[in-house]
């Protein structure tokens, strides 16, 4: 096991299973999620496909219990090498006004506190790994805000500030801070459950996995990458 790379993978949703998918064959996965048996299914497809996985149940936004997790995982597994960040949720309101308030309340704990205990308790194991990678995924509302997703954009951008930050912590070691730009998600299974939608501008979960994996593989990237993939289909013409 201390040969083969470990990838946490925070979030069992769609984004998730397109991560388990691309990396399954070549790391041993960790997935978390807020219920056991979306974690559990995202670690047995990693087992399906080749790989080797567990899946677990935590509360990320709680930092003494990410940094007692981490230090079970190292104390086991000996290394981790990428940590993977799809949690959060969305909101939308009318405009600007009260219900935005109560709704960046409600989202900031997933959607940047989760960051702040996943960074700070993963930090140096990145740093000292071979390669060491945290990616979050993010939206491309962030530098377009509408005033019906400001609690979720403003809470993306401060999310967005901290992996910058930790990127610059990051400098001189090999590791780095990456940040993934999707408008939204879609599936194999939903594309054909519904062909006769076009879902343009979505990003196929294939292709948000295979991005991150050669995230993964790539060596020498900057200690802060941006990666938007509406940028990345436009050029490949979908």
């Amino acid at each position: 096991m201390n040969n083969t790379p470990v990838v946490v993978v925070l979030g069992a949703g769609i984004g998730g299973v397109g991560v388990v998918r691309a990396v399954a064959a070549d790391s041993h996965l960790v997935v978390v999620d807020r219920t056991e048996a979306a974690a559990e299914a995202a670690a047995a497809l990693a087992v399906e496909l080749g790989g080797t996985s567990e899946g677990t149940v935590l509360d990320l936004t709680d930092l003494a219990a990410v940094e007692a997790w981490r230090d079970e995982l190292l104390g086991r597994l000996g290394r981790v090498d990428a940590v993977v960040h799809l949690v959060g949720g969305w909101q939308g309101s009318e405009g600007v006004d009260e219900t935005a308030i109560a709704q960046w309340n409600t989202l900031l704990p997933g959607i940047v506190t989760t960051v702040q205990t996943t960074s700070v308790a993963f930090g140096a194991a990145l740093r000292a790994a071979p390669r060491g990678r945290y990616v979050m995924v993010t939206s491309t509302s962030v530098p377009h805000p509408k005033k019906g997703n400001a609690a979720y954009a403003s809470a993306k951008a401060a999310a967005e500030t901290w992996v910058k930050a930790l990127g610059d912590s990051f400098e001189g070691s090999g590791a780095a801070a990456c940040i993934v730009a999707v408008t939204a998600l879609v599936d194999p299974a939903v594309r054909a459950a519904h062909p006769e939608r076009a879902y343009t501008g979505f990003t196929d979960t294939t292709d948000l996995g295979e991005a991150i994996a050669g995230l993964f593989a790539t060596a020498g990237i900057a200690p802060v990458t941006y990666l938007d993939l509406t940028m990345e289909a436009e050029r490949d013409g979908d």
